[in-house]
């Protein structure tokens, strides 16, 4: 992911295991997205973090804007969040939709 509002990679190298099947802005943070992939994953960033050093979780680089991740859905195909209740995202799968909401936005 390349941020458009600098002249340089924001900082992200997110690597999924799939194709991104759904992006979509915060309605109301300009620097937040949620993206959802064909590795059955959501993930939340946040464009408005500058550092560019990554986090070490468990042996593993993550990324600082990197801020949540959803799992638990197959071949989840669109993300939306709801535009009167900060947080709180939708998605839908083959099989089901979840409802969830995240302290981190």
């Amino acid at each position: 992911v390349v941020s458009t509002q600098s002249s340089g990679s924001s900082g992200i190298n997110a690597e999924y295991g799939g194709p991104i099947t759904s992006v979509e802005w915060h309605p109301t943070d300009s620097s937040v997205f949620g993206a959802s992939g064909e590795d059955n994953q959501v993930s939340l960033w946040d464009l408005g973090v500058e550092s560019s050093e990554p986090l070490i979780i468990n042996d593993t680089e993550v990324p600082p804007q990197l801020l949540f991740i959803h799992q638990g859905q197959e071949e989840i195909k669109e993300l939306h969040w709801h535009p009167y209740i900060p947080g709180l995202l939708l998605t839908t799968s083959l099989h089901d939709f979840n409802v969830f909401k995240t302290i981190s936005v």
